[in-house]
């Protein structure tokens, strides 16, 4: 592999550097315009089915909002007045906003500008609208008793779909562009008149009379950027930006209305359609998807035609991603910690290469393209995946490894193995095959799924802490979970390991009864018109995306703790029930202690149980045991948009908060102390290298969990064979593994950018599924990175 394929062109003083450069300087703002037109609208009209006024609502905010055209952009969209600006969303939970926005330019973390006239305005004539109209509210109301309170343990959350909706999903960008918003719109009338009488009046009448508002409010959207394009023109002194501008008008004069027909119609349909999407709700992670399948043909026709060369496409595919880091939403103060990185939260994904419909490989030219404009570019959004399969070209995945080896952050997806999953999972072959990536990890068909990946996070850890001190909580001593027995009662490892298993089916099943509660009241409250015509299904079924219109409906739920599960249990097989040193009894006292004045039996849990991640098959075997019992204990369930719970197994930054509300645990792991990360080994256990490290993780049953997961390693970029580190994916892939990335930043860089952050703002890591800029991590998430073991290749 020859370095030179991978060295990016300098670009401080480029076009590219410049636009660059702007976004990672530009301060993160709140911005009220949304919030005060919805509101407004709204306030018009809320006595309307919620379809009609959802409609209104965002043609209100497409109408008003700021339009603006920035210096060198050919790219054009905004969802706000600032450059970084975050929209509120109080139509979702408005009792947070009441309690943050005289503090949100005041935190430590996540801090987020906001003038005194913005918090005004929002104190008084936008949330006291919402108090009792929100989600939240009807959420609430809905909720049991007992499952709120079961909520309150922090043994399950929704946190980011109260607080933003459901989000997580990807477009039909093909049919988009090739029909144009005038072409979905002639269908949605067609299967409007095509309805008898009194349906037209109901709730499928009203659907598609929402979809056929919210396309012409798009358009009118369109229309605004193209004038203000015009009016800059004729401001413009610099001939040649004048013509750009122009040019910028003439293209928003015809996309996304109508099909698109060059490469630059391509790109700006595709991201005013990602734009309004994130404008009608506020859910984070919608997701591009297969960018280089989508925009293919368009490259292939303005090639042939000789309209573009493959430098003008790579720029544009830059600006694409430079626009995306406009994107952000702001957290709720109290649950930062489960979201560290705000920059990256939005996660919008990007995936190139891997097999069509067919089975076949469809490696481009732009597959290769948009990876040297991302490698380029090198921020936070998107998040960006390499689909492989057994036909990729090796000159490809060379280039992507060596990116990677750069320090350029990827994800590899195996498609063999992602292929299986879905399809297990109830996709039909070709669609598995078409999969994009939400969000962090998250695969399933592109633009034709309503998947909530992100739904629900269940803690593990704390259910094996329960069954252990038959379910009294050892962070704040009360009961909170089941009496599944004391452990002096248990006779065997089975005895055990059926507490827990009482536990989770207990915590699975209140979650289910929540998360149908909060689904419901999304779809009462804030359904999405303009994005169910964007997703195939409900234009077909007449039926909204919150409502299970989509061809695909599930819902992810991720463990949490997976790795101190695995090493716990089967510290306890071996150590109590198998070589008897201690009993359980003593155990579950140690850990409700947080192992005080028990040094000795502290050190034969951490040293003398294997730990999975180094190739032991025994720990292995409880590792793969725990995955297994996690994907039989949601399989009975459905949600409420009659799909399945889908498992996944990745963090976030849930392993840090929820970790901080967990007890010891008998893998040796001290109260609060971070729990492991996705299905990557626990900090400090895998020792024995990379490869057996892969081996441990092949061995388990990974195409079960159909929601996805994450394996996180580290090494030390400067010293890293790229060969090997290719040999070493291959060779994981082969052994059925699903995914891997990379952080490839040194000890010593880190702690540099700790005590210096300033000389590092553009220093992006990889937290979990997703990126974030290190300096502006908490302590507790920079350190969590910087003790990730390193390893040698």
């Amino acid at each position: 592999m020859q370095p030179a394929l991978v060295s990016p062109d300098p670009i401080p003083e480029t076009r590219i550097g410049r636009l660059r450069q702007r976004i990672i300087d530009a301060p993160q703002a709140v911005c009220v315009e949304r919030a005060r037109y919805l509101t407004r609208a709204m306030q018009k009209h809320w006595d309307r089915d919620p379809l009609t006024r959802m409609s209104l609502a965002l043609e209100e905010i497409l109408k008003n909002i700021s339009v603006i055209i920035r210096e060198d952009e050919c790219i054009v969209g905004c969802r706000t007045s600032k450059l970084k600006g975050a929209p509120l969303f109080p139509e979702n939970k408005a009792r947070w906003l009441e309690g943050d926005v005289e503090n949100f330019d005041r935190r430590e973390v996540q801090r987020a500008l906001i003038t005194e006239a913005e918090k005004n305005e929002l104190i008084e004539q936008v949330l006291p609208f919402w108090q009792e109209r929100c989600v939240e509210a009807s959420f609430e109301a809905a909720l049991p008793e007992d499952v709120m309170a079961d909520m309150d343990k922090y043994i399950f959350t929704f946190m980011l779909e109260i607080t933003y909706g459901i989000g997580h999903f990807t477009l039909n960008h093909s049919r988009i562009l090739e029909q144009g918003l005038a072409g979905i719109a002639a269908q949605a009338r067609e299967k409007l008149a095509a309805l008898p009488p009194e349906d037209r009046q109901g709730s499928k009448g009203l659907f598609y009379d929402a979809v056929i508002r919210s396309l012409a409010a798009t358009v009118t959207f369109a229309n605004r950027y193209a004038d203000k394009a015009l009016e800059l023109a004729g401001e413009e002194n610099n001939p040649d930006r004048a013509a750009e501008l122009e040019q910028i008008a003439a293209v928003c004069r015809r996309v996304p209305e109508h099909p698109a027909q060059t490469f630059h119609e391509a790109v700006q349909a595709l991201y005013f359609i990602h734009l309004v999407t994130q404008i009608e709700s506020g859910g984070n992670s919608v997701s591009l998807g297969r960018i280089d399948q989508i925009l293919w043909p368009y490259y292939q026709a303005d090639l042939a035609a000789g309209r573009i060369d493959p430098g003008q496409a790579r720029e544009l595919l830059a600006m694409l991603f430079l626009k995306t880091n406009e994107i952000w939403n702001v957290l709720e103060e109290a649950y930062i910690p489960g979201g560290e990185g705000t920059e990256g939260k939005t996660t919008q994904n990007v995936v190139v290469g891997g097999m069509d419909r067919e089975g076949r490989d469809a490696t481009n030219a732009l597959s290769t393209l948009a990876l040297d404009a991302y490698a380029q570019v090198r921020t936070v959004q998107p998040n960006f995946g390499v689909r492989i399969c057994a036909d990729t070209p090796e000159l490809f995945f060379a280039r992507a490894v060596n990116y990677a080896k750069d320090g350029v952050l990827l994800h590899f997806f195996n498609d063999e193995q992602i292929v299986e999953s879905l399809t297990t999972g109830g996709h039909s072959l070709e669609d598995a095959r078409d999969y994009g990536v939400v969000g962090c990890l998250e695969p399933n068909a592109q633009g034709k799924t309503f998947g909530s990946t992100f739904a629900v996070q269940l803690n593990g850890a704390k259910c094996l802490e329960f069954a252990l001190a038959n379910g009294v909580d050892n962070i704040f001593g009360y009961e909170s979970g089941l009496e599944t027995g004391e452990p002096g009662s248990f006779d065997n490892f089975e005895d055990l390991w059926q507490a827990y298993d009482r536990q989770l089916r207990h915590f699975t099943g209140q979650m289910v009864k929540g998360i149908t509660c909060l689904d419901q009241a999304i779809a009462d409250k804030v359904p999405s018109p303009f994005a169910s015509a964007m997703i195939d299904g409900p234009l077909e079924k007449g039926l909204d995306l919150t409502r299970g219109g989509a061809v695909y409906n599930s819902t992810g739920v991720q463990l949490q703790g997976f790795s101190n599960l695995a090493d716990s249990f089967h510290a306890l097989k071996k150590v109590v029930f198998e070589e008897k040193r201690y009993t359980l009894e003593q155990v579950a006292e140690w850990l409700s202690d947080d192992w005080l004045d028990a040094e000795q039996a502290h050190a034969v849990f951490v040293t003398l149980a294997a730990k999975y991640g180094n190739d032991d098959d025994a720990v292995d075997a409880m590792a793969a045991r725990v995955m297994d019992h996690f994907c039989d204990t949601l399989a009975p369930h459905k949600n409420y948009r009659n799909g399945r719970f889908w498992p996944g197994i990745f963090s976030v930054g849930f392993h840090i908060s929820m970790g901080a509300f967990t007890g010891a645990t008998p893998d040796g792991r001290n109260a609060g102390a971070v729990l492991g990360n996705g299905i990557t080994p626990s900090e400090g256990r895998a020792v024995s290298g990379p490869t057996a490290l892969m081996n441990s993780v092949a061995k388990l049953p990974l195409t079960r969990v159909t929601n996805g997961l994450n394996l996180n390693m580290r090494f030390d970029g400067k010293t890293v064979n790229g060969t090997h580190l290719l040999s070493l994916i291959r060779t994981y892939f082969k052994k059925g593994g699903v995914q891997v990335q990379f952080n490839m930043v040194d000890t010593e860089t880190l702690k540099k950018a700790q005590a210096d952050p300033d000389s590092y703002r553009d220093l992006v890591v990889r937290i979990s599924g997703y990126s974030g800029i290190f300096v502006n991590l908490s302590d507790i998430a920079q350190d969590e990175i910087i003790k990730r073991h390193s390893y040698d290749l």
